[in-house]
């Protein structure tokens, strides 16, 4: 198989983009338009001191059964964009992800949120005695029965120090750890199947899902295999079957995970 799959819903994203790049006269204002105006409402939140960070939150709500996409959107959809260059006292500004959710989106996999989601933005500020005016230019995109790109200019002044949010702090519980070599050992196990096609992932803990995040021009599948999981390349380049570099899964449910993996 050649290179990762492209269903229809990502092609339907990578259209109204094109339109909007070589259609004359057109730009980000104008393709936005194309999006119902109650699609979905982003803003910042404030979320305080937690731990020894500074948080903001970006809220995004969704009308009906509307989904909006994790960091890997999977086979459908177009990952949020964050652009922070305008913020003022702000020396660094991480967009942490909340666990996704595996979806069906006809037949393609994406992976995302529905209804609402807070992202934490952990931030750093050049002068921690003064305040931040917090700037951002997002862009991404929601899909429902159609798949609209759309743009948002936030703002909000964030004080030195204010209490934590328990919103924002919720939102922080849900980003997957991040487990180290030692750790991911404990935890994972990966051998090639029966069929020498494929690769079981056993985990020490309960997880709902697994995703995997594959290198570029690959693309590998989980799916639940009893308590475990399988693995199998279902997009790859003309010249490879099996990724050099690592896989980053991610595990998801009471306690998510995240952990790097080789196929052999």
């Amino acid at each position: 198989m050649d290179a990762q799959r492209k269903p229809p819903a990502f092609l339907f994203v990578l259209i109204i983009y094109a339109v909007a790049l070589l259609a004359p006269g057109q730009d980000a204002a104008a393709l936005e338009r194309l999006a119902p105006a109650s699609a979905a409402d982003a803003q910042l939140i404030e979320g305080g001191v937690i731990g020894d960070a500074r948080y903001a939150g970006l809220h995004i709500r969704l009308r009906g059964d509307a989904l909006t996409y994790w960091r890997d959107p999977g086979e459908a959809g177009v990952a949020p964009m964050f652009d922070f260059a305008s913020s003022k006292n702000l020396a660094e500004a991480e967009a942490l992800f909340p666990q996704p959710t595996r979806y069906d989106e006809g037949g393609a996999q994406a992976f995302g949120y529905k209804h609402e989601v807070i992202f934490p933005l952990r931030l750093s500020a050049k002068d921690p005695n003064k305040p931040i005016v917090l700037e951002l230019v997002l862009d991404y995109s929601v899909c429902e029965k159609l798949c609209y790109p759309l743009h948002a200019s936030l703002s909000l002044k964030l004080p030195p120090r204010a209490e934590a949010s328990p919103e924002v702090a919720a939102a922080l519980a849900q980003v997957p750890r991040q487990l180290d070599a030692q750790e991911t050992a404990a935890f994972a196990t990966l051998a090639r199947a029966s069929d020498n096609k494929r690769w079981l992932l056993s985990l020490n803990a309960p997880a709902r899902d697994v995703v995997v995040e594959s290198p570029a021009g690959f693309f590998v599948e989980s799916r639940r295999d009893g308590e475990n999981f399988m693995l199998e390349v279902t997009g790859h380049p003309a010249d490879r079957t099996v990724p050099r570099g690592s896989l980053r899964l991610t595990a998801t449910g009471d306690n998510p995970v995240e952990f790097s993996l080789s196929l052999k």
